[in-house]
């Protein structure tokens, strides 16, 4: 009995079709950016300039308006965010029947609440620690919250970063100590208070500029600040080299619980605050793209139903280097643990996949043909076998992306 080809041979029969499947997708991005490019008339073409529009038009432009704008709550206008946010309004601003508005947010869990509570927000970009504790949720926007709401997608992860004085060598010996954090930064406040509790380090945490912070911790009034936001973050990276911050160390331990999740901080990312060759260890939080299900929110599905297509198709343009870095943690099949996913995001992903493993099974097939190798070759066992190893094989290669971890 012949054995199914592996190891050299799988490549050498993978790597062709995996090189005509580069082509192809390469070819089917330039398409999809010259049909964004090729967006709908202006208003004031359709119209005519100087025309004023009569009551039906406005009835009419008022409907289209509605029926296809999603505001997303985001950040402060300086965080990373607003930055996302913003990526994914440029991203789809192709589509004609479709429009992102990003709204400015305090984070942390004001988010959350505003989600629930404000009219009108579709979407809103919540800390992935404001999801994990039961209890606050539970505060700040009412029980059965897990029935109320649902996740589009993890987006990416946000690192924590503990600068304090040089003499302080772990969080511990923050102990006692206030903590700044920058003022209305309330994912940076939620995660200070959670942090430290986490670690049964009690210590006060106040609101404050970030550079009236670093002259505190320069002068040992204060203990250290903590900021968290994608890396680079601008307040960390403008500091200069002169050894009197360091980036402090805070490892992943079980006690933090599953609103954190390893990350790390290198000379790259900070070269004024990390030696080269040195990495600091640290936690990032989960930020997470997230709607409302429950009752009154029926006209936001009927948006939602549109935008969730036209966001996963637009995965691949967020990636790019002109867009913000933390797009290329991305990974669309992240789950949240304890959370439903919307049911249109589950469906694309369904239906996705089966797509690319049709579209795998025919290329393979016709990369066996062309080989000469058929049914008197090989056994259904052994093309089953060998078909399974070749589409791990394309997506370990090509990639997945990766849960949002924030390394």
């Amino acid at each position: 009995m012949q054995r199914s080809p592996s190891g050299p041979r799988l490549v050498r029969w993978c790597a062709p079709i995996a090189g005509v499947l580069r082509h192809s997708l390469a070819a089917a991005g330039l398409v999809l950016a010259l049909l964004a490019l090729s967006g709908p008339a202006s208003q004031a073409q359709v119209q005519g300039a100087g025309q004023p529009l009569t009551a039906g038009q406005q009835q009419t432009l008022r409907t289209t308006l509605n029926a296809g704008t999603l505001l997303l709550l985001a950040g402060r206008t300086e965080s990373s965010y607003h930055a996302m946010a913003g990526d994914i309004a440029a991203a789809l601003q192709g589509d004609g029947e479709l429009r992102v508005l990003p709204l400015a947010g305090a984070g942390g869990g004001r988010n959350l609440q505003d989600l629930v509570f404000l009219r009108g927000v579709d979407l809103a970009i919540v800390p992935a620690n404001a999801l994990a504790d039961s209890r606050a949720m539970e505060a700040l926007a009412g029980p059965g919250l897990a029935r109320r709401l649902a996740y589009v997608s993890l987006l990416y992860g946000e690192e924590v970063h503990l600068l304090a004085h040089p003499d302080a060598a772990a969080p511990e010996d923050l102990r006692g100590k206030r903590i700044a954090v920058p003022a209305g930064d309330a994912t940076a406040e939620l995660t200070a208070r959670d942090l430290f509790a986490r670690l049964e380090v009690p210590v006060e945490v106040v609101e404050m500029a970030p550079a009236e912070a670093v002259a505190g911790v320069r002068a040992r009034s204060l203990g250290a600040i903590l900021l968290v936001g994608g890396k680079p973050v601008e307040a960390a990276a403008r500091l200069p080299r002169d050894g009197r911050l360091r980036l402090l160390a805070l490892p992943y331990r079980e006690a933090m619980g599953q609103g954190y999740a390893p990350a790390a901080l290198q000379a790259g990312d900070y070269p004024n605050l990390v030696p080269a060759g040195v990495v600091v260890e640290t936690v990032a939080v989960g930020a997470v793209l997230m709607t409302n299900t429950g009752r009154g929110y029926e006209e936001s599905a009927r948006r939602l139903a549109k935008f969730v297509p036209a966001f996963f198709a637009a995965a691949a343009d967020l990636k790019l280097v002109a867009r913000h870095p933390k797009w290329r943690e991305l990974n669309l099949g992240a789950t949240l643990p304890g959370w439903p996913r919307l049911a249109a995001a589950e469906e694309w992903l369904r239906t996705a996949k089966e797509q690319q493993t049709a579209n795998l099974q025919k290329a393979f097939d016709e990369f066996l043909r062309s080989t000469g190798a058929g049914a008197a070759d090989i056994s259904a066992a052994q093309r089953r076998k060998l078909f399974e190893d070749f589409v791990a094989w394309t997506r370990k290669s090509v990639g997945d992306g990766g849960t949002p971890r924030g390394r």
